[in-house]
This record gives C-alpha cells, sequence and structure tokens, in this order.
C-alpha cells in the first residue's frame, strides 16, 4: 500500500508540474507543430534512442565477464529496453526490474547484477559531469540562466545559506556505516545472513570495474549511449521547422538541461522534463512556447517508443527464460 501511494503522489508530481508548464501555452500551437513535423527526421531520432538501449546492453555485458558471467547479448539489450518501460510506469524501479528479467533469463544471481547496475550508474554520473563541463564551456550564459531558474523554482526569495542537508547527508553515512556493522556482526542470523551475502554480491558486482578486460569498448560504449541521447534531441530539432536552424552544441545543452529534470522521481521525466526543457529554451534566447512544444513531442514520441520496445524486449525474454527452465 505504502508503495502504491508513493508511486501515485510521483504521478500527481509529475501531472502538477507539466500543468505548471503548460499552463500559459495554447495546445492547439502544439498540435499545429506535431502536423508539421518531419517524420524522417523523427524515426532518425527513435532509432538512435534504440542504438543508446543495445550500447547499454552490451556494456552491461562486458561488466557481467569478470564474474564469469556471459548474457546473451541481446537478452542484454531487451532487459535494458524493459527497464525504461519500467521506469516509465513507476518511477526508479527500472533497474531493479532489469535485473530481475535477466536473471530468470541467464540464471546469474540478482546481487550481482544490482551491483553491476549501480557501477554503471557511477560511470555514467561521471560522464554526466564531464559533459556539463563541456556544455558550461560552451554555454556559460545559458547555463547560468538555467540554474537561475532552478534556484528560483526551489525559492521565490533568497536565503542564508543552510548546512542542513550536510549534516543530514553525514548522519546517513554515520548510520550506513553503522548499519553495515551490525549486519556483520549479525550475519550467524540466518535474516542478516541473507542481507550480509546480498550486499557480499553487490560488492562483487562493484569490483568487476577493476577487472574489466576490454576496457576501450567499455568506452566506446559509454560514449556511444551518451552520444546517441544528444543525436536524439538534435535530429528531433531538425524535424520541427521552428527549430531546424539549432546545432549539434544547442542540442548538447538541451541534454544536459533536460537531464537535471529527468533527475526528479516522476514517470518517464513527466513534469519535470517539460519544464526543464521550457527553461533550456529560454536559456537559448527562445520562447518558452517553442521548448515546451518541443518538449511533449519528444516527450511523446520517447515514451512511446520505449513502451513498444519494453513491451517487445519483456515478451522475448521471458520466453527465453521459459525455455530455458523448461
Amino acid at each position: 500500500m505504502m508503495k502504491w501511494i508513493k508511486y501515485t503522489a510521483f504521478l500527481i508530481i509529475g501531472v502538477l508540474l507539466a500543468w505548471y508548464a503548460s499552463k500559459d501555452i495554447d495546445f492547439a500551437t502544439i498540435w499545429n507543430a506535431a502536423t508539421g513535423l518531419n517524420w524522417f527526421w523523427v524515426g532518425l531520432s527513435l532509432i538512435v534512442s534504440y542504438v543508446a538501449t543495445v550500447a547499454r546492453g552490451w556494456r552491461w555485458n562486458i561488466i557481467l565477464a569478470p564474474m564469469g558471467y556471459k548474457a546473451r547479448k541481446s537478452n542484454n539489450v531487451h532487459a535494458v529496453a524493459f527497464g525504461y518501460l519500467m521506469n516509465d510506469l513507476i518511477p526508479r524501479s527500472g533497474e531493479v526490474a532489469r535485473c530481475a528479467v535477466l536473471s530468470r533469463a541467464e540464471n546469474i544471481p540478482v546481487d550481482k547484477l544490482v551491483g553491476t547496475v549501480i557501477l554503471e550508474r557511477l560511470v555514467d554520473m561521471v560522464t554526466m559531469i564531464l559533459i556539463i563541463g563541456l556544455a558550461t564551456w560552451l554555454h556559460a550564459d545559458a547555463i547560468q540562466h538555467l540554474w537561475n531558474e532552478i534556484s528560483n523554482a526551489k525559492s521565490a526569495s533568497p536565503q542564508e545559506p543552510s548546512y542542513t542537508i550536510w549534516y543530514i547527508l553525514i548522519g546517513l553515512i554515520a548510520m550506513g556505516c553503522l548499519g553495515i556493522w551490525l549486519l556483520y556482526k549479525l550475519r550467524h542470523i540466518p535474516f542478516f545472513g541473507k542481507i550480509h551475502g546480498f550486499m557480499l554480491g553487490m560488492m562483487d558486482g562493484l569490483k568487476t570495474i577493476l577487472a574489466i578486460q576490454d576496457k576501450w569498448a567499455f568506452i566506446l560504449y559509454t560514449l556511444a549511449i551518451w552520444l546517441s541521447w544528444i543525436l536524439m534531441s538534435y535530429f528531433m530539432m531538425k524535424a520541427l521547422p521552428e527549430t531546424i536552424q539549432m546545432n549539434f552544441s544547442d542540442a548538447l545543452f538541451f541534454t544536459v538541461a533536460s537531464g537535471f529534470g529527468m533527475l526528479v522521481p516522476t514517470q518517464g521525466g513527466l513534469g519535470s522534463y517539460h519544464l526543464t526543457s521550457k527553461w533550456a529554451f529560454e536559456a537559448m534566447g527562445m520562447t518558452g512556447a517553442l521548448g515546451l512544444t518541443f518538449a511533449w513531442i519528444s516527450w511523446i514520441g520517447k515514451t512511446v517508443a520505449e513502451v513498444i520496445a519494453g513491451v517487445i524486449g519483456f515478451v522475448i525474454i521471458d520466453r527465453r527464460a521459459k525455455q530455458t527452465k523448461g
């Protein structure tokens, strides 16, 4: 019950953010823009979005190899696609969901898979920081404008610096260390022993970064994932007559800006993606109405593509899992 309350709350937050971003926009404008889309560029945008899914699936296999596991590459890809589908339904559930379906199909322990996914997220975080640095260098004024918008949204009036967040962070770290120590001391008790074993499995997954053999392929797939995401925005910009003049550098900035919105745990970035997209266009000297129009068109296209790929991926990987166990 608490989980469903949480998911419903995230959905309500997403809807409210979408309403807040769209309240001054005439949806007839968005509809008219959609009717004038160049579908060649839309299709190309959706194709490169799936290329990112394929690259993520293939990169996952490189992380699994040091632990002695080698999954079918297509199963990895289908599991990742299913994870995106689950994120569109239940925020932050996709990573666990893709581990669960791949575990069924390939008989790989879930705890080790979860560890590799955490490792993936750490690598992506470092990559995102580098891309934010590049975007800041290319669009310093726009980044400052975007940050001001985000800051103003958090607080209508300036406030004195608060150190509360640091106290909370230090407290959480202390509690985490205490919890790990207690798990180690109580591991002889079956219940705590299972949790301790799961944590050790996760650590095995995290340690694979030190044993990756094909490091260049890992780096190449990581770059391919992020390049595909930038190209997804770039090609979609070419699909709209009003944004056709935008270049690759603009797409890079937009990817960073909209990525901030995707950090909010709503279904597929509902609302938060639209709001940050609107701010991103304003930061680049264009209208918020155009940014919101672009956001709705690209978000709907992305979501439909993820649902289709996720459903197909789940059907295929579920069938293979049943065949393996049968």
